[in-house]
């Protein structure tokens, strides 16, 4: 089950390494970096976007929490390897002004989120890592709380298992009015994000709570069902049985792509990042 986001902000590789890390499983034993676990964050997007993180609680946070990565570059961060938390990008960032500074994803005006949460709506990738033998680490990409941004998930040296694709469609061009989050823009109005409709009504049906707190009682949308139908791997809702969600994955690597292709197609998510500059 995907958590709700909402519910959150209410309350440059190493190659020897990574031979290293491939080897080593090659091999069939667990392997642990010195320095932990590599995130690199990707952006294929024809614009900026600050990337994000907020750590579950007792887990400590990752590059201060957010950064800027402006579009064909990527940024290594480094995660203990047993860290759980979150990722996502935001968009339309301007840090002079007071108050709110990206029109998605914003952390309280803060470039360094420092480990406080982003405003959804917000495309969010959940990571749990494990390096107990046997176990594995998980992953999976949520529009609980809405949509921001097309991302793309992979595991060095185990992408055929351990890959989440992006969207097959431009999930903000679809967005019926009601859940639309609007900008101005050069060019006029223009949408921004789209709202879930959980976050955009909260009712309990759409929110999986209450009386419809079970996979049996809550049940797909048709606003649900415009998400799954652009983004098939992500979760649509809470109990969307249907989303992608690699578990037992041992890379040492992993690939976190913004834009991996035009809306995020499997083929370009499964490699995305690895032409990307450093940062």
């Amino acid at each position: 089950m995907a958590e709700p986001y909402s519910s959150w902000w209410a309350s440059g590789a190493r190659p020897l390494l990574l031979s290293c890390a491939l080897i080593a499983l090659a091999a069939g034993g667990p392997f642990v970096l010195a320095e932990g676990i590599v995130f690199h964050v990707a952006n294929r997007c024809p614009f900026p976007v600050w990337p994000a993180s907020a750590p579950n609680t007792g887990h400590p946070v990752l590059a201060g929490g957010g950064f800027l990565v402006p579009p064909g570059k990527s940024r290594r961060v480094v995660a203990p390897a047993t860290w759980n938390g979150r990722f996502w990008g935001r968009t339309g960032c301007s840090f002079s002004s007071n108050g709110a500074a990206c029109l998605t994803g914003d952390c309280e005006g803060r470039l360094a989120c420092n480990g406080s949460v982003g405003a959804p709506p917000a495309t969010l990738v959940e990571v749990s890592l494990h390096a107990e033998p046997g176990r594995g680490s998980s992953f999976d990409v949520s529009l609980v709380d809405g949509y921001n941004l097309p991302v793309a998930v992979s595991a060095a040296g185990d992408p055929s298992r351990c890959a989440i694709a992006g969207c097959a469609k431009n999930v903000n061009a679809l967005c019926p009015p009601e859940l639309q989050v609007t900008a101005a823009g050069a060019n006029g109005t223009a949408v921004v994000a789209c709202k879930s409709a959980c976050l955009a009504f909260g009712a309990d049906a759409f929110c999986c709570r209450g009386a419809y707190a079970t996979p049996a009682a809550c049940r797909a949308s048709v606003y649900s069902r415009m998400f799954k139908d652009a983004c098939p791997a992500y979760y649509s809702y809470a109990y969307d049985t249907a989303a992608a969600t690699p578990t037992g994955c041992r890379a040492q690597e992993y690939l976190i792509t913004f834009c991996p292709s035009r809306w995020g197609g499997a083929a370009d998510g499964a490699v995305a990042g690895a032409g990307d500059a450093q940062m």
